[in-house]
């Protein structure tokens, strides 16, 4: 990661997914009840890896298409190699590895 903006969208996507609870797989996003919404949607309480990111470029920038712009600067940035992408690691791997990918992502930083 290079830029400041990028650091915060991932120390914000992490905080939304590190608790179990609000993570979710196989969807961007989803409200408590499991019904998949937008990323940006206000009713989201679960994300995945990937729509963590983009909520959390959201949340910083307020615009949709801003915030998927960023979100995919930093979903690159995250994946550890280009064969094991974001999305897999979420789905296959689970939240510890999602949290772990994070987390070196931010000491890399």
């Amino acid at each position: 990661m290079t830029t400041t903006v990028q650091k915060q969208v991932l120390i914000n996507a992490r905080a939304l997914i590190a608790d179990p609870a609000h993570w979710t797989r196989r969807t961007l996003a989803c409200t408590a009840a499991g019904q998949p919404v937008a990323w940006y949607d206000h009713s989201a309480t679960k994300w995945c890896a990937t729509g963590a990111i983009y909520r959390g470029a959201y949340d910083l920038v307020g615009d949709p298409n801003e915030a998927a712009r960023i979100g995919h600067l930093v979903v690159k940035s995250v994946s550890p190699r280009r064969w094991l992408p974001v999305t897999s690691i979420n789905d296959v791997l689970g939240h510890a590895a999602v949290l772990a990918a994070f987390d070196k992502a931010l000491e890399a930083a």
